[in-house]
């Protein structure tokens, strides 16, 4: 598992290519090897992903009957719509890299997304952490977490941009390809699994 200063030279990367610099991609590992080793990403937004559950357990807990508890199966079950929300855009990338014709991008596409979900998740618990400390202040966690997740649309665009040569077309599908699919099965799964009160 790749280490804390890696993990940040990896960010440093990133965060050149959102600003469109290629020489972004010196502080990545996009070979074989590190293709693989991106997918340790999800073991490092983990913390990140509890305080999002805990978070989740006080809303559904709040607008639940009196009385109601949850226990671990809850958050197994969140765990399973976070990794497949994880996993779905990434396989259909690679689905679909071929037949739209972009199939070198495939490897630095997958890197650097898993890595960039690492402070992107980081980014999602401040609110959620806010929330499981004020109790109250529903408000304002919603309007942070829109915040952040605007946010985090412009970064995936421009990070995808600077990958694909400037091709907005090719970006905007990438980032609608990792969005949406996402997005629908989570809130599928998340009925199906009995996490959305009611």
């Amino acid at each position: 598992m790749p280490l804390l200063d890696e993990v940040l030279a990896y960010i440093k990367g990133l965060w050149l290519l959102i600003q469109g610099n290629r020489d972004g991609y010196n502080w990545l590992d996009i070979s074989e090897g590190g293709l693989w080793r991106s997918f340790a990403a999800i073991l490092w937004s983990l913390p990140a992903m509890a305080v999002s559950w805990a978070s989740w357990r006080l809303y559904y807990l709040s607008a639940m009957p009196s009385g109601t508890t949850v226990g671990i199966g809850f958050f197994l079950k969140l765990l399973v719509v976070d990794l497949v929300s994880w996993l779905l855009p990434i396989v259909l990338v690679a689905a679909l890299s071929r037949p739209l014709g972009f199939g070198p991008l495939v490897v630095p596409v997958i890197v650097t997304t898993n890595w960039l979900s690492v402070p992107l998740s980081y980014a999602m618990a401040i609110p959620a952490a806010l929330l499981l400390l004020a109790r109250g202040g529903h408000q304002l966690t919603a309007l942070l977490s829109l915040i952040v997740l605007v946010a985090g649309v412009v970064l995936l665009f421009r990070l995808l941009r600077t990958i694909t040569g400037n091709q907005n077309l090719l970006a905007s599908a990438l980032t609608a390809l990792y969005l949406l699919p996402s997005m629908m099965l989570a809130q599928y799964l998340q009925h199906f699994f009995g996490l959305i009160p009611g």
